[in-house]
């Protein structure tokens, strides 16, 4: 009987197409101030993030820093995320990437054992093309493979690094139909308008497709919601976990007029703070250090770079610390715009 009830119990973890939809947002990578991986902090984050509202939460992926983490800081990452969300409604995905197929499949295969060991998380995985894929025929070899090793939904990235070609739609639906239990989940983010034309063959092409979500930091994502059948939006914002919640909750009661633009338009004032410390985390961590997610500003930063993304686009993976730092009027200007969400969201 026990056995039997430990399988329905990893089974039911499995997310099911239904909750792989709405915001997902990237959690910032937590660090002590010797630079170690914070992982009580990132802990809080993700607890932080479904408490926000948000159907789902993602680590590690894409810029915040994630080349520059050691596999074994991933998997431990892994274990830590995967411990606070047990029992909770959220998922979780776990990127699933590497500078070549063999680190991808090996990462895939660290987040099938984590699954396992903690049945009552809702995990899924995100997977950008390998950094070393020059061809379409390069993505859907690694990704076919990576098809016959994930037992749950997987989220691709369509934007790897500036080698990496953009897997064509046709690439992506072929794929869903060959593993209709992982694939049919997309993060669309080729350039400018090209996004909205693929995703509305994306959408086209359902139910072998299930979920289109928008990228790009959500800068279209309102004209996607109301016209390209997005229905999900994955970014390196989660310190405006509050705002992206409530977008959500105004979309799924079915608002498309006024209140739904007003939410967006908080999420793109917060967003949009121009001469403030840049890179994707910068300035957010003031935010989440708010919230008491975080302790610190403290970041690693690639050694050839200025700011903390870069990774496999070509800064290389040797890092340095860096500390945000902030002016008595930025935090002024920070410490309003973060009380105006907390009131929107009331």
């Amino acid at each position: 009987m026990s056995a039997a009830l430990a399988v329905c119990a990893l089974l039911a973890a499995v997310p099911s197409p239904s909750e792989m939809r709405g915001p997902f947002p990237i959690m910032s990578t937590p660090y002590h101030e010797d630079g170690a991986v914070d992982y009580a902090a990132l802990a809080r984050e993700a607890q932080w993030t479904d408490d926000c509202g948000c159907p789902g939460v993602i680590w590690c992926q894409s810029n915040d820093a994630v080349d520059l983490l050691t596999a074994e800081e991933k998997f431990r990452g892994f274990e830590a995320c995967a411990k606070a969300v047990e029992g909770r409604k959220i998922v979780l995905a776990l990127g699933a990437n590497g500078t070549n197929a063999t680190e991808m499949l090996e990462l895939a295969a660290e987040i099938e054992r984590v699954a396992e060991r903690h049945p009552a998380a809702k995990i899924a995985m995100i997977s950008r093309p390998p950094d070393d894929a020059r061809s379409q025929a390069d993505i859907e070899s690694a990704w076919d493979a990576l098809g016959r090793v994930a037992k749950r939904p997987v989220i691709f990235q369509t934007y790897g690094t500036k080698e990496t070609p953009t897997p064509s739609v046709e690439l992506i639906v072929r794929l869903a139909e060959r593993h209709p239990h992982a694939f049919g989940y997309v993060k669309e983010e080729a350039a400018g308008w090209e996004a909205n034309e693929r995703m509305l063959k994306e959408n086209a092409a359902k139910p072998v497709m299930k979920t289109v979500f928008a990228g790009w930091g959500g800068w279209q994502w309102l004209l996607q919601l109301r016209h390209c059948g997005s229905e999900g939006l994955v970014t390196e914002r989660c310190a405006y976990a509050p705002i992206l919640g409530e977008i959500w909750r105004r979309y799924e009661r079915g608002e498309r007029g006024l209140a739904l633009t007003e939410a967006y338009a908080m999420y793109r004032l917060l967003i949009d703070q121009r001469n403030m410390p840049g890179g994707l985390r910068g300035y957010s961590l003031y935010l989440l250090n708010k919230e008491g997610v975080f302790r610190n500003m403290v970041s690693r930063q690639y050694e050839e770079a200025n700011v903390t993304e870069g990774g496999s686009f070509g800064a290389g993976r040797r890092w340095k610390l860096d500390k945000v730092t902030l002016n008595d009027l930025q935090k002024k200007e920070l410490d309003l715009l973060y009380n105006d969400m907390m009131e929107f969201v009331k």
